[in-house]
């Protein structure tokens, strides 16, 4: 686990953050078409709405995104 800032939870703070599971990894494959998608890590946060849904490659932020809601 690491802790990385979200921008889906509460500013101000980093967030736990833990590898991305092998459900989750193909979701993400199938979004990017590639195979695989190694690298991602998904945040541990809470969120108003619950389980925080972000994704991410480690270090870029910018290519990460929510979740599907089945997901939480």
């Amino acid at each position: 686990m690491s802790t990385l800032h979200c921008p889906n939870c509460p500013r101000g703070k980093l967030h736990p953050f833990r590898k991305v599971t092998e459900e989750e990894e193909k979701y993400i494959a199938s979004v990017f078409e590639k195979k695989g998608a190694h690298g991602f890590w998904r945040c541990e946060g809470k969120t108003a709405q619950g389980q925080c849904l972000w994704v991410q490659p480690y270090f870029n932020q910018s290519d990460g995104f929510s979740l599907p809601a089945s997901f939480s």
